[in-house]
């Protein structure tokens, strides 16, 4: 049997119900598409006619004497061919020229964008004409898929109406008070007469300028600041104008005065419309530092016109926007250190982000940002010319643990714990000769420190013995050792091997496995050769030296004390074991004290 060709049956119900209700984001975008569908018709004609108007009325439901809402243009209209190609026909679009390729001067495409109508209305009225017609056309659409077609008297000019009557909940965005805060939103920077008919009298609503139109100099970025304020709702620290001739863009990318590891954002216009006031992909993602503001029209939309087309294009001008966010932040380090210091203070992530990928950035971080060290702040540029050889910690808890011992004595450790700071240092050394880094694990500290003499250690071997049976569940390992400041008691330090063993017994004792099949799963993870952490007590403190005599349920009650100290202070996650003991040590010292050791 010969096979025969068919063709899909479509729902057309479900196709109308999928496009208009599933497209878009929010039934507010209905009167975007419509105003934009009345620029597009007005630029239409006046190609042919460059007298015509460029006028758009809007009359909303409240006002109307019919209940209905009403955009009126006077644009290039459509005949009763176009009606059934651009309004009849899901997908078509009138904005095409002879050969079918998209026009560039069109930001919509009127048949799709009419079906946003079905988001606040089940019928949509069109009546249309075109210039010199012998009639005009009315078209009414329905919810369901279904329209009908009839020609009408014309009336001499060409131009299109299009009607909706509220529906339900919907209603209320077809009245006058949303209608002129969604024509604010959206169309207060095209270039019409755009008039919002209310109960008052008529609005003017476009012809709004963008801050970058306006006269070059320093009142000009004075405007540009506060029409950040006025739309934004921040006063932003400085302004960088943004421009690529390749899409028509132009903008300003507005520094933002709080530090923020979001993705930057961009509130983007194409052809003077409204798009989305929080694209997501239009600037690099290392620049949190920026809000954008951008006027475009070689941009590819989506279907819904609600964002960006992520394509090889949006890629490219990414790129040569952050090239020109980079030139600023260079150019600004090179010309003005106040300010620059003062970009930095707020916006090192950003900046970090940049310098791990990008050398001329590098070397800007390196000399003007400011690094935490054991011997005070420094940039990097700084602690290299003291130091050959640069001694990092790469987490803030190695840093937490090592800080004040090293300091007092007089070791230099540089903080490398934050965000890409380890990336940085590697770079930094791989590209300054003569320089080499080394990380540093937070157990080496004892390697920096003073070992008693077997007389001395031998002083206090019963409260080591003491203190391994308090810490056996903490399998820290309690050494004595003489160091600065002697007003430290003792320290904790947890290496890399001891951190992840740390981290096996808290998941063992939070699931209460710590004795059945899943604690010996668990236990088989535990590696038998790494060190425990060290909790190093301090000889040189007078306190801890008296409590070398003290008798044994005070040594256990103060050696509980003096770990949950080292733990708060060394800012050390903790295990379930950990809390307990923090949450018994001081009551139990003081109720020791208060009854006299009974």
């Amino acid at each position: 049997m010969a096979e025969a060709d068919e063709v899909f049956h479509v729902d057309l119900r479900g196709v109308v119900d999928l496009l208009s209700h599933h497209l878009y984001s929010s039934p507010r975008v209905y009167l975007r598409e419509l105003v934009q569908n009345a620029v597009d018709a007005s630029t239409a004609r006046r190609e042919h006619d460059p007298s015509a108007p460029a006028t758009v009325r809007v009359v909303p439901a409240d006002v109307s004497a019919d209940g209905r809402l009403h955009v009126v243009d006077a644009g290039i209209g459509l005949d009763e061919h176009g009606v059934r190609t651009a309004l009849s026909t899901i997908g078509a679009s009138t904005k095409r020229d002879a050969l079918g390729m998209a026009r560039d001067s069109y930001l919509g495409r009127f048949g799709i964008g009419l079906l946003s109508c079905f988001l606040v209305t089940d019928e949509i009225a069109v009546e249309t004409e075109t210039a010199g017609a012998a009639h005009a056309v009315r078209w009414r659409g329905r919810d369901d898929g279904g329209y009908t077609l009839e020609r009408t008297t014309a009336r001499g000019t060409p131009g299109t109406t299009v009607s909706l009557a509220p529906r339900g909940s919907a209603a209320e965005l077809l009245r006058a008070a949303s209608v002129l805060r969604l024509v604010a939103t959206y169309a207060r920077h095209l270039d019409v007469d755009l008039v919002v008919e209310t109960a008052d009298g008529p609005v003017r609503c476009a012809r709004a300028r963008f801050p970058w139109e306006e006269a070059d100099g320093a009142p000009l970025l004075g405007r540009a600041a506060a029409w950040c304020q006025d739309v934004l709702g921040f006063a932003p620290l400085d302004v960088v104008p943004l421009a690529d001739p390749a899409t028509g863009l132009r903008g300003y990318a507005y520094v933002v005065p709080t530090a923020s590891a979001a993705r930057p954002t961009a509130r983007v216009y194409a052809q003077r419309m409204l798009v989305t006031e929080n694209d997501h992909d239009l600037l690099p993602p290392w620049a949190t530092f920026v809000r954008a503001v951008v006027d475009v029209s070689g941009l590819g939309l989506t279907a819904s016109r609600e964002a960006l087309r992520t394509d090889a294009t949006l890629d490219a001008v990414r790129d040569r926007l952050g090239a020109q966010l980079r030139t600023w932040l260079l150019r600004m380090a090179a010309t003005d250190r106040p300010r620059a210091q003062a970009f930095f203070a707020v916006h090192h992530l950003g900046a970090k982000a940049m310098a791990a990928q990008d050398d001329a950035m590098l070397d800007v971080v390196a000399d003007v940002l400011p690094w935490e060290t054991t011997t005070g702040t420094a940039t990097l540029t700084e602690f290299a010319a003291q130091q050959r050889i640069i001694t990092y910690v790469d987490t803030l808890e190695h840093f937490r643990q090592v800080a004040t011992v090293a300091a007092a004595q007089g070791i230099p450790v540089l903080n490398a714990g934050y965000a890409y700071d380890a990336a940085i240092v590697e770079r930094f050394v791989a590209r300054t000769p003569g320089a080499e880094s080394r990380r540093m694990p937070p157990e080496e500290l004892t390697t920096h420190v003073d070992r008693l003499d077997a007389d001395a250690e031998a002083v206090f071997l019963p409260l080591l013995d003491v203190a391994r049976a308090v810490l056996a569940r903490a399998e820290a390992e309690p050494i004595v050792r003489r160091f600065r400041p002697e007003s430290l008691q003792a320290m904790l330090l947890v290496g890399d091997a001891a951190e992840r063993d740390r981290d096996r017994r808290s998941v063992a004792d939070l699931a209460g496995l710590a004795d059945g099949p899943w604690g010996a799963a668990l236990a088989s993870l535990a590696d038998p050769t790494a060190a425990g952490p060290a909790f190093v007590l301090n000889a040189a403190n007078p306190s801890v030296r008296r409590l070398a005599g003290a008798d044994p349920t005070l040594q256990r009650l103060a050696l509980e004390a003096l770990y949950a100290h080292a733990l708060l202070a060394g800012g050390h996650p903790r295990t379930p074991f950990d809390s307990a003991l923090l949450a018994r040590a001081l009551p139990a010292l003081i109720d020791h004290v208060i009854t006299g050791g009974g």
